[in-house]
């Protein structure tokens, strides 16, 4: 299995959660990568933390990362507002995620008057945001816009907690309304960062503790993927579930491990 590019997978592979402490071997594996020459990005569905603050959070952990290596689904999430015209939106989400909004020139409000219903993960969720997301969506007509579908996420007491996929269903659940998914595992976002390696999809070997969201999606455009078991699924149960064309290529224990557990070539 020939690699000449990969994309990466941040939380449960680099690093272990969201006390961002280096995975085992990751940052050997970073080091290899670039004196080797494979291109690759990082691909993260991060909402909690502006890119620069993502970034020294991953260089305080021991990589040397730059900011145009991170390829966030908050960045995504304005482009597409912006694309279509929207000025104002309800954040589901901290401060930083709103903050994100505010800086890109939106109008960020706790109303239901709004362009845009953004879903992040929003830990100090009430039940009076979700009504006003539900009417902005149902009565407004505002677009709804879920940064991405993941189910659960490890928070930083080792907990698998509900992440974003979760409020964004309860608020579909509600209007009957399907959001534009931003992050893993569109299309449209793994596009663009396969743009920016310059790497044809069947090429590329995608690299994620998550194979029921961002696997299966990468499985689904042509690329290779690997699931480590170094984050919120620890094993491989529930592979079986996936259909066969979607499961992963591999499994290793963490992403150190991968040129050990599979017959890879880099480059």
């Amino acid at each position: 299995m020939r690699i000449k590019g990969l994309l990466l997978d941040v939380e449960g592979v680099l690093v272990a959660d969201k006390r961002y402490q280096a995975v085992l071997g990751a940052v050997e594996f970073i080091a290899r990568l670039r004196a080797q020459q494979i291109p690759f990005r990082l691909i993260t569905n991060n909402t909690t933390d502006p890119r620069p603050a993502l970034v020294e959070k991953l260089n305080r952990a021991g990589y040397d990362f730059t900011a145009a290596e991170v390829h966030t689904c908050t960045a995504a999430a304005v482009t597409h507002l912006q694309t279509h015209g929207a000025r104002s939106c309800l954040v589901l989400g901290g401060e930083s995620l709103r903050g994100i909004f505010v800086e890109a020139g939106f109008s960020v409000l706790e109303s239901s008057e709004v362009d845009a219903v953004v879903v992040g993960l929003d830990t100090q969720l009430t039940f009076d945001r979700l009504r006003i997301a539900c009417d902005a969506v149902s009565r407004r007509g505002a677009a709804f816009l879920a940064l991405h579908r993941n189910r659960v996420y490890t928070d930083a007491d080792g907990c698998n907690a509900p992440s974003v996929g979760a409020i964004a269903e309860a608020i579909r659940y509600a209007t009957q309304t399907d959001p534009v998914v931003i992050g893993k595992p569109s299309p449209t976002y793994f596009q663009q960062a396969l743009d920016e390696i310059d790497t044809a999809p069947e090429e590329v070997m995608v690299v994620s503790d998550d194979p029921f969201s961002d696997l299966a999606g990468a499985k689904r455009m042509g690329m290779k993927a690997a699931f480590v078991l170094s984050g919120k699924y620890p094993d491989t149960n529930g592979l079986e579930d996936i259909p066969p064309a979607e499961r992963p290529d591999l499994v290793a224990p963490r992403i150190g491990d991968l040129l050990s557990c599979g017959n890879i070539t880099l480059g």
